[in-house]
Parts: structure tokens; sequence; C-alpha cells
């Protein structure tokens, strides 16, 4: 690889003070291999006292950046993660160690794995096997330990010449002179050789073609036991008659694991069915692999499959697909087959993992939902770690609970703000959610998020529909045996945010003011006014620099949903209604409770009127934002074979960017919350996730718990874009 000018390259002591490496910004003339690797540094250090080194770059967020790391002739890679707008790593270096750091970067991240699996290999001059010692806890310093224009040393005493290049063809990757003096006349630094170059590796293969097809019956019957089958293929693949059917076409690399991981609602595995199996892609000319999934319909309805196809250690998926059927009574006599007045829900939806949240902190949820009980495969993804974790749990009494003890845990804090009350009820909450990471998390996910907890920023919650569970309150726990710290690790305080698969995923939206919509209420009734809200839609307008549109009633709000807007902003009353027809609400300025017959609220049933689910949510003509400043609809109320509820309805219309509240909110720390997120919002360059984190922690300063009652389904990485 040819090094451009700029490139920074030394050897560097240090006696125990923390050393920075930073690239700021990321050199512009070094160029790239054939496989898209770009060197941007090349450093030996050697410590006297233990040391960290902290490699820190600052460069565009279409690339990957790592870090070769090699001491003692061990080597491994190591990812750098976002952290405050720049990509960062921190390196433990023991006193007396030699330590050298060649930092890369891709904008594939396939590139990284394949570098990654060489490195780990022995290839690039290097042994393998050893684990690099990350430290969590580390602040940078300052640029008196900071490593940016140190000038090159005399080329006695030249940095090894690690070159990528020579090491992707298979020859010496290290070499040193450790013959001359150093500078002022000392001994040079020692640098160790590397060993015998390994054979040239056989080059790596192209991206391959995958061909995925699910299939299973139209209509099956209540616990009688049938096969879904996803098969994979190189060649296109034909699907059976009178079956439910869904196809993918995805790119994938052939060396590696396809990870195929189901999740069921009104059904549930059969005993001993494992929810995700790994396999590989045939090899060109091979038969078709079949992976069979056996399932038992467990409650009539609908049933509902989405099948979701990732390769690890990326955790977002390539592709989903998703699939339903009806499930009839034992003692039906149809034959399984599609009937002309059933319809067959067959829906693929291609999920090309961006660059950036590809390398984003990640837990992913599958889940079986069926006799109420949910079965959930949880797995966490931190950098290049993951681990899995598998609970049942009867999920409707399991989420009351939490909100029981959420209602408690208010209640006793009433309209207190002083400090000591403020730090009781955290204190509670923290207690509360601590219990949920013990349950849900099991040892493996747990001490992985609690070992990383220092990188959690902007956590992304993905899955195929659970949004029930309040993973913003979520407390990490030390693993057992160790002791914990003084700061709270709520995941909501790590800028949480979360996606449903098959749903939009915008990284821009839109904002015209001509198609906002922001509505609150002036109660007729006294015992609803909210003395907070109007300041929600000022502080919204105040950005927009002007007024934008209103909705007086519900019929208003229905009319400009299906004209098509950009952002609805609603902040009043929302509730779950009881009576029939059940589902979430929120209410308008006549709504008055004695005399409720459903004319003054909006209702989940009417948003999937106006926003019909989509087959594809590539396909939607807008992708909108909505904020319902609101109790209660930011989550669904379990159910089995019907999902509803706000979120869900209105990401699966088409809606961007939705963010609702978990639980009854204070409009005073609410007006914080929306007024902050705002702000931020519409700062130039900033993002969603950015916003969030703002506005939680505005929010937390105001002396509620609402902070953590907010649920942002979006993008992290998405902007909103005045036009």
């Amino acid at each position: 690889m040819t090094r451009g000018s700029s490139l920074p390259r030394a050897v560097v002591e240090v006696d125990g003070a923390d050393l920075e490496v930073r690239i700021d910004p990321a050199p512009p003339d070094s160029e790239t291999n054939e496989f898209g690797i770009r060197m941007l540094a090349d450093v030996v250090v050697r410590a006297r006292e233990d040391t960290v080194a902290t490699v820190r770059v600052r460069g565009s967020d279409e690339f990957h950046y790592a870090a070769i790391v090699m001491r003692a002739m061990a080597g491994e890679l190591v990812h750098l993660e976002r952290d405050d707008g720049t990509f960062t790593a921190r390196i433990a270096v023991p006193a007396g160690a030699t330590l050298h750091l060649t930092v890369v970067s891709s904008e594939f991240e396939t590139g990284i794995a394949w570098l990654e699996h060489r490195v780990g290999q022995g290839g690039m001059g290097m042994g393998g096997g050893r684990e690099v010692q990350m430290v969590d806890d580390v602040v940078a310093i300052d640029s008196d330990g900071m490593l940016e224009a140190i000038p090159l040393p005399p080329p006695a005493a030249e940095a090894p010449a690690f070159d990528l290049d020579e090491a992707m063809a298979g020859e010496d990757a290290m070499a040193a002179d450790d013959a001359g003096a150093g500078e002022g006349g000392e001994p040079a630094m020692p640098v160790p050789a590397g060993p015998p170059a390994p054979a040239p590796p056989a080059a790596p293969a192209e991206p391959a073609v995958a061909n995925v097809l699910a299939e299973m019956p139209a209509r099956v019957r209540r616990e009688a036991e049938f096969v879904l089958f996803v098969r994979l293929s190189r060649e296109k693949l034909l699907a059976a008659q009178g079956m439910a059917v869904g196809k993918a076409v995805v790119p994938v690399d052939a060396g590696r694991d396809i990870r195929i991981a189901v999740s069921l609602r009104g059904m549930e595995f059969a005993p001993g069915q494992d929810p995700a199996v790994d396999v590989r892609l045939p090899a060109p000319g091979a038969p078709p692999l079949d992976v069979p999934f056996r399932i038992i319909p467990a409650d009539e309805g609908r049933g509902h499959v989405s099948v979701a196809v990732t390769q690890p250690p990326v955790a977002t998926p390539l592709a989903t697909i998703k699939l339903s059927a009806s499930i009839v009574d034992p003692d039906d006599d149809g034959d399984g087959q599609l009937r002309a007045d059933e319809p067959l829900t067959a829906e693929a939806s291609l999920v090309a993992a961006p660059r950036e949240l590809a390398s984003l902190p990640t837990i992913s949820i599958e889940e079986a939902y069926a006799r109420r009980k949910s079965h959930l495969r949880i797995t966490a993804t931190v950098g290049d770690r993951t681990a899995t974790h598998i609970v049942e749990i009867e999920k409707a009494r399991f989420i009351d609970d939490v909100y029981s003890d959420v209602a408690r845990i208010r209640r006793d804090l009433g309209n207190r703000r002083d400090a000591a009350s403020v730090a009781d009820a955290r204190s509670a909450l923290r207690d509360v959610g601590s219990r949920i990471a013990e349950r849900l998390l099991g040892g493996d996910v747990g001490a992985l998020l609690w070992r990383r907890r220092q990188r959690l920023s902007r956590l992304v919650v993905q899955s195929s529909g659970e949004v029930d569970i309040p993973w913003e309150i979520v407390h990490l726990v030390p693993p057992e045996g160790q002791p914990g710290d003084s700061h709270t690790h709520f995941l909501g305080d790590k800028g949480l945010t979360r996606w449903v698969y098959d749903t939009a995923r915008p990284i821009e939206v839109p904002v015209r003011t001509a198609r906002v919509v922001a509505v609150a209420p002036e109660y007729a009734d006294p015992g609803l006014q909210l003395a907070r809200t109007q300041e929600e839609v000022k502080a919204l307008r105040t950005e927009l620099g002007e007024d934008g549109r209103t909705a007086a009633t519900p019929a208003e709000l229905s009319a400009l949903l299906t004209e098509g807007v950009d952002l609805v902003h609603f902040a009043g009353h929302g509730r779950w209604r009881e009576g029939e027809p059940s589902g979430q609400e929120i209410a308008f300025a006549q709504f008055i409770e004695a005399q409720d017959d459903g004319s003054a609220s909006y209702r989940d049933v009417d948003a999937r009127r106006d926003l019909p689910e989509l087959d594809d949510p590539s396909k939607a003509r807008s992708t909108p934002f909505v904020f319902l400043s609101a109790c209660d609809v930011g989550r669904l109320r379990s159910g089995s074979t019907g999902l509803g509820g706000f979120a869900e309805v209105f990401l699966r219309g088409g809606v961007g960017v939705f963010i609702g509240c978990s639980w009854a909110v204070q409009d005073d720390a609410a007006s914080a919350f929306v007024r902050a997120f705002y702000r931020e919002a519409f700062r130039d360059g900033a993002t969603l996730g950015d916003a969030t984190l703002a506005a939680r922690r505005a929010a937390h300063r105001a002396g509620d718990l609402n902070a953590l009652a907010f649920t942002v389904f979006a993008d992290p990485r998405a902007r909103l874009v005045r036009q």
C-alpha cells in the first residue's frame, strides 16, 4: 500500500502518562488497496510504566476504523468505536511492554472482518490467539500526552515497516534495523523481529449472492406441528403452490456463517427447536440447503412468522421475511392449503446494514409469543464481542408488575423535586431496572454489557416486534462476585433507540412547515387541563420559525395524516382504553371521561385506517416523524396473534421516527424533554441520537423520572432536514 506524505509514523517512549494517538482528520492522500483497506497511522509505543494508549480518529461515518495491535509477536485487530464524534479504542500497555499500532480504515465492513480473520490466524506477519486487554474506564488526556505532530525518528531507528500490501501478499510484514543510535546518541529502541512469513493467502472470495426462500402452510391447525422451511441457494428458488412464501436475494460473505433467526406470534417452537441456526451458503452448483424450524400453532386467529437473515458479528439483518397463516381449530377439515377468502401474507424486506449503524452496540431480540408466554432469545453485540441468553417469561404479568412498581415509585415521589426525594426515587427505579436485567439478560449478556458499559453510547435495541419491555429503565448489574460502582447505568441514559424490523429507517427526515402539525388541546374539562403543553408546541414553532398547522379534532388529524405530513407533535392526554374497542387513544379538547363516546379521541385503530400497513417500507411515499407526548403511547400491550398500539401501527404504516411515553408523565418534565429534543434536533449536523441524549439530560435536570419514560424508535444517525 502506498503511504501518503501525511501518514503519521513514529516511535514513542512513554513514562506512564497516558498516550493519545489522534488522527484528526484522517490523512486525505493515503491510498486504498484492492480490499479497500487504507493505512492511517503506524506507531510503536514502549511503556516504561503502565500506560493506556488511546487511538482516536476523526473521520467520515462512511468508513469502519480499526487498529492492528501487535505485542510480543501476538496480534489482534481492535475495532474503533463511535465516541463523541470520533472513533476510539483504548489499549493497555503494561510497563516494559512494546506495542505496535497500525491504524486502518475500510469503506466495507467485510474488509475489516477479513482483515480481522487474517490477523487472528497469524497472518500479516503476526502470531494469533492472544487477547488484547481493553480498558473500559479511561478518559483521554490533554495535548501534553497526545501524539499529533511528532517528527519521524532517524532512519536507523525507524518504526517497523508494516506494509499492508506486503502483508496481504504473505511477505514479511515486520522489518527492523536494530543497529545505529537514536536521537541524542542513545541506543535505538529494540524492535522484535517478525516470524517467518506465512504461505501466500488465497484471494478472498467475491461477495456471493444468496437466494433465501421461506415457506410454510397458509392454513395450520392449532396444536398440530408443522415445519417452516428456510431454503438457501446460489440459484433462483421456486416456491410451492398454495403455500405462504417469502423471498429475498442478498449479498453475503460465503466464508462466514449465515444466521437464520425466527420470531413468532401466536405460535411456539416445538420442544428442542432452536429459534436461530447458523449455516453456510451452499457451494456453486450444490443443491439448496433446507433449514427446518418445527413450529406449533397455539392461539386461534392469525399467526405471524418473521425470518431475519444476518451475518455475525454484524447484528443488523441483511434481510427479513414476514409470513402469516390462519390458525384454525383442530377439528377443521381443511387441507392446509390457501383458500380464496384467506389473505396470503408474504413480505420480504432487504435491510442492508448502514456502515456506521452496523458497528453500533446492539441488543437483538427474537421472540416467540403464544399462550401468554414470551420465549426470548436476547443477543448483545458490542464491538467484536457477542453474547446470547434465552429466557421465558409470562409477559403480560411481567410487564404489569414492572409498571406497577414504576407507578408506586412515582406515587411515592409525588410532586417533590428536592434532591433527596429524587435521589430516593431514582434509587428505587434502579432496583427495578436491576431486577429486569437479572431476569432477562442472564449471566453472559449481562456480563458483556457490564464490561463494555462505557462503550454503549447510541445503543440500538432491535426486534421483529418486541416493544413491550421498558428497555430504557433496564439497569446494568455487575457479574456475580464482582464489585459494582457508584454510577447509574440505565440503558436509556446511553442514548438508547429502538428499531422494529420491516419498518422504515430514514437517515434524513424532511421537515416542511406546511406539513408540520402541532396539537396541544386546551381541555374543556378543568380536571384535564395541563399547564406546560403549550410550551412544547411553542418550542417546535420557534425552531421552525413559523406556526405550521394544527388539528382541533380527531377528524382533522385523520384528514391531515391521510393527506400527508412530515411531522406530527401531540402534547396532551393519552391512555389505554379498556372498553370496546380496546386499544390506545389520545384525547382532544372536548374529551370528558364521564361522557366518553369515542368521538373526542383518536385511536390506534384510526391510525391503522389512515396509514395502512406497508408490504415494503422502502416504497413509502414519505417517512414522517410522529411525537406523541402523552401517557402510555410508547409501548404495546402484550397480545397474541394480533398487534396493536400507536407505536406498532405508525411504524408499520411508514412512519420513520416515533417517540412516545411508556408511563404517565408530569407535563413540566415532559416539556423539558421536548424543548431540549427539538433544540438539539434542529441544530446543524445534529442527529436524533444526539437529540435523544440531550433531551434525557434535560429531563433529569427537571428532577423527575420522565427522562426514561420516552421511547424513541429511530435510526440514531437520522437528521431532521428543514426545507
